[in-house]
């Protein structure tokens, strides 16, 4: 089974999946909800993220019992290695339980580690940003189009960390105040996916973070690229797999400028 016989029932799953991943956040009460930290201070997960990536999970079975479900709160196995789905059932933990509506779920196919169908659902905005390989990306069946800022000193950048590490805090900084006084403002606002697929739309120009999992960034780097955007690591060489990676993702205008301000 190749990518392409796929790609248009993954495209209509993702798109399943991921609304029924945010049906399950929509109904949560976010002041009941089990927090469990997975670090000293800053990393958390909830009894919500693991619901909604059970529902996911539920979807991409249903149409695709053979492919390999990967998520951040656990895998489900698959005899079918080829194919594997990565999950965030909720993108921006820590802004859900603050009651911050900036959060999503993302629900991604990785062909032969190339990812070929992809959707990010924000249940708060009732926003669904989607893509297929080759066939464009949308938001709400809208076609979406990078902004055309073609120059960093305009352009809005999300930058941000989740560490409560001191020495990786330190490099952060040091990172931030680089874009800081090269960019026309710098934001740190949570939901990878979700900042991806805004970037797609045209209302953010960039966003960098470092060692970043592929269930986080799959679906949003095919949306960013289907829209014209761009997204590589800080040596500029885009990701072909689904290794963790550090992220530079652009509308493709500001990218080398990025780099270089990144680099310096």
């Amino acid at each position: 089974m190749d990518a392409c016989s796929v790609l248009d029932t993954a495209l209509t799953t993702a798109v399943d999946a991921a609304r029924a991943g945010g049906a399950v956040l929509a109904a949560t009460d976010r002041t009941r909800v089990d927090v469990t930290r997975k670090d000293a201070r800053v990393d958390v997960t909830t009894s919500a993220d693991l619901a909604s990536q059970a529902a996911v999970v539920r979807v991409l079975q249903g149409a695709f019992p053979e492919h390999v479900v990967v998520g951040e709160e656990g895998t489900e196995p698959g005899s079918d290695g080829d194919h594997v789905w990565y999950v965030d059932g909720l993108d921006g933990t820590s802004n859900f339980t603050h009651a911050i509506p900036w959060y999503c779920v993302s629900v991604a196919l990785r062909c032969r580690g190339e990812v070929v169908a992809g959707a990010v659902y924000d249940p708060v905005h009732d926003e669904l940003w989607a893509a297929g390989r080759g066939r464009g990306a949308t938001g709400n069946g809208v076609p979406l189009r990078v902004a055309a800022t073609d120059g960093l000193a305009r352009a809005v950048v999300v930058s941000q960390i989740q560490s409560s590490d001191a020495e990786r805090i330190a490099e952060f900084v040091a990172m931030f105040e680089r874009l800081m006084n090269a960019a026309g403002g710098v934001r740190f606002v949570g939901a990878p996916a979700l900042i991806l697929s805004h970037i797609a739309a045209g209302h953010l120009t960039a966003y960098v973070e470092r060692a970043m999992p592929p269930w986080d960034i799959s679906a949003g780097q095919l949306i960013l690229e289907e829209a014209g955007g761009r997204l590589t690591d800080l040596a500029g060489v885009r990701p072909a797999g689904a290794d963790v990676t550090d992220v530079v993702a652009s509308n493709g205008a500001v990218h080398d400028e990025l780099l270089a301000v990144l680099g310096s």
